[in-house]
């Protein structure tokens, strides 16, 4: 058969991984690169909203700067004077600069109504005439338009007294190079204003008069690309040029460049490495992998095979040796391996500091000791005991001596506990006495018997003598019941038990 062999189903396999990394590869990158283009797309579309609202905000405090003018009483006053009487306006224009001179504002006109007239801001001709078209449809709002001064901002507002319209306050703001430069380091964006194809102005100075074409929401301004969005400006007040958020796209651009290079690199160096691999595998370790192979199988089964060392010198040969050697030491320590097991296991159901069962080994063995208890006729007993004080100890004399006081504990409940009780470290300084026997009063009696032992136990740390005192509850477990449900109410009432020996004063028994 065509792949019955080991070489031929090893080149077939290195192929097959030649072309799934090769495949990873590329299907990695264009996920990435898709990624990468669609996270910038919305990115620059949030932060093409953010762009409107604070234009929108311009827009309303521009209108807001109008109205507090023209809802002045003195502007009003004067007005209605220069338009009732036909004074002079220079006093309007002292009002003006005097009061609201302040206003962060480019251009201003006031314009009478019956006249039509520029009565303040003289200056500002092409402001008063833009201003009065704009009266011809209505009396307020905002508008834009475009001018000798660029592109411009325009907010139009009634003065009105008593009951008659008078004239109009229109203030301006000029979107120049300040304005660019702003909503730049505001939004990390480049602006454009363009018409005719043309970059008019820019917040970056080098981009003006370049050709300015957009495609699939893309342009290409010299030798950057940006992603681009048109900001909507309403309402306008003639032709104004189009204005344009934008981000860079170029340096994402060469980073994929340089991570595509980077791709096709590590797909070929890894095709390479894969396929030379794939024909030294073929060549050279079939034999010596087959016999290491079947060593392991007989290892896994439990058996120790003789495996002589080879003279060659290469890879497979020393790994071959190698396997000898552990051969061979497995035999000679085979029996301190049991050794340490044993001590692992141990150490697993044992607490460190007291060399007592820890809470893990209580589940292992109560049902054991249930049954026996069943077997025997007998009942088995928890005797909870707990160290009375031991914070004050620790406190006291430190945690070092307090490890002494467990450790000494823990030393005369093995010296006073019968051979064939179980004790456990519960943790901190939380002891249980598993015990069996025909009746509570025995248990009781080795609960005092205990309890005295440990009254007149004394401590030595530090040149310091340390004494103590325990409390202890005891219940017993119902036979016949789930082992830990049983565990938990035998333990659940020995400790009710040892709250009561500690609210009656400790260093007592209670069942």
């Amino acid at each position: 058969m065509l792949f019955s062999s080991y070489r031929s189903k090893l080149l077939v396999y290195t192929i097959a991984m030649m072309v799934l990394l090769a495949g990873s590869l590329i299907y990695t990158y264009s996920y990435v690169r898709n990624i990468l283009l669609e996270e910038d797309n919305v990115h620059v579309d949030s932060m093409a909203q953010v762009f409107q609202s604070q234009m929108e905000a311009e827009k309303t405090e521009y209108q807001r700067y109008a109205d507090i003018v023209a809802e002045d009483l003195r502007i009003k006053e004067y007005m209605f004077v220069i338009v009732g009487i036909g004074s002079e306006p220079q006093p309007l224009q002292d009002i003006y600069n005097r009061h609201f001179g302040w206003l962060p504002i480019s251009r201003y006109v006031v314009v009478s109504r019956d006249k039509g007239e520029i009565l303040i801001g003289r200056r500002h001709t092409d402001l008063g005439k833009t201003v009065l078209e704009i009266l011809q449809h209505t009396n307020r709002g905002t508008f834009y338009t475009y001018g000798d001064y660029g592109l411009e901002l325009i907010a139009v507002s009634s003065i009105v007294y008593r009951g008659r319209r008078l004239g109009n306050i229109a203030v301006s703001y000029l979107l120049d190079d300040a304005w660019l430069s702003r909503h730049k380091q505001n939004s990390n964006g480049e602006l454009f204003f363009s018409q005719d194809g043309i970059v008019l102005d820019s917040s970056s100075r080098k981009y003006i008069g370049q050709p300015f074409r957009v495609e699939n929401n893309r342009m290409r301004v010299g030798e950057d690309i940006f992603f681009v969005r048109q900001m909507p400006l309403l309402p306008v007040h003639g032709s104004i040029p189009k204005v344009w958020f934008s981000l860079p796209e170029t340096s994402l651009l060469k980073r994929l460049e340089k991570h595509r290079l980077t791709t096709m690199v590590i797909i070929m160096v890894s095709l390479s490495v894969i396929l030379l691999l794939g024909f030294t595998i073929m060549r050279n370790f079939t034999q010596p992998l087959s016999q290491l192979v079947q060593l392991t199988r007989e290892v896994a089964e439990g058996r120790l095979p003789r495996l002589d060392k080879a003279v060659e010198k290469n890879e497979i040969t020393e790994l071959s040796n190698q396997f000898a050697d552990m051969l061979q030491a497995l035999r000679e320590h085979q029996e301190e391996i049991r050794i340490a097991h044993a001590e692992l296991e141990k150490s697993a159901i044992t607490d460190s500091l007291t060399g007592l069962y820890n809470r893990r080994y209580l589940n292992n063995v109560f049902p054991k000791l249930i049954a026996q208890a069943e077997r025997s006729g007998q009942r088995l007993y928890a005797l909870l005991i707990d160290l009375d004080k031991f914070k004050n100890i620790n406190d006291t004399f430190g945690h070092i001596c307090g490890d002494r006081c467990l450790q000494d504990f823990s030393a005369c409940l093995k010296h006073v506990s019968r051979a064939n009780d179980y004790l456990f470290r519960m943790g901190g300084e939380e002891f249980l006495v598993l015990a069996l026997s025909d009746d509570t009063k025995g248990i009781v009696a080795l609960g005092e018997k205990i309890r005295m032992a440990i009254e007149n136990l004394e401590v030595s740390c530090n040149e310091q003598t340390i004494r103590f005192t325990i409390s202890c509850g005891i219940s017993y477990a119902q036979p016949g019941e789930v082992s830990d449900e049983n565990i938990n109410s035998m333990l659940s009432l020995a400790d009710a038990a040892l709250y009561r020996a500690k609210e009656e004063g400790r260093n007592r028994v209670r069942v």
